[in-house]
């Protein structure tokens, strides 16, 4: 009786300690860097291609967005993007995304961590 009294009282603290434990490790974090976190990628996205400010990407819009990937593509200007400049294209984004990650990563650590108050005296 005792070992399921134990179990039962440890599976309890279990369901009730661990939301209070995820808030507190939540609260120590970094926020993500620009791009992530609730909106996700997709809203800053919608952001920079909302022209009007109107918080809806209109089809027209929507074609600039993707026209203005398209020219970023086309190296040549010929108004075709092949495989060559889809790679180099590609490896150009990877190379910014890796020196944005670099860059957050770099402030993420010149950030002071937050001290954890000493827990009182019984």
């Amino acid at each position: 009786m005792n070992l399921r009294k134990l179990l039962l009282s440890t599976m309890a603290l279990a369901v009730l300690a661990g939301p209070a434990i995820t808030t507190a490790q939540a609260k120590d974090q970094t926020p993500p860097p620009p791009g992530g976190g609730h909106g996700g990628p997709g809203a800053a996205m919608l952001d920079s291609a909302d022209t009007d400010g109107d918080g809806l990407l209109s089809k027209a819009e929507f074609v600039a967005v993707h026209e203005k990937r398209f020219a970023e593509m086309d190296a040549n200007n010929d108004g075709k993007v092949s495989r060559d400049e889809m790679k180099a294209h590609r490896e150009s984004m990877k190379a910014q995304f890796d020196a944005k990650r670099k860059e957050w990563e770099a402030k993420k650590a010149a950030t002071p961590a937050v001290p954890v108050p000493p827990a009182p005296a019984k």
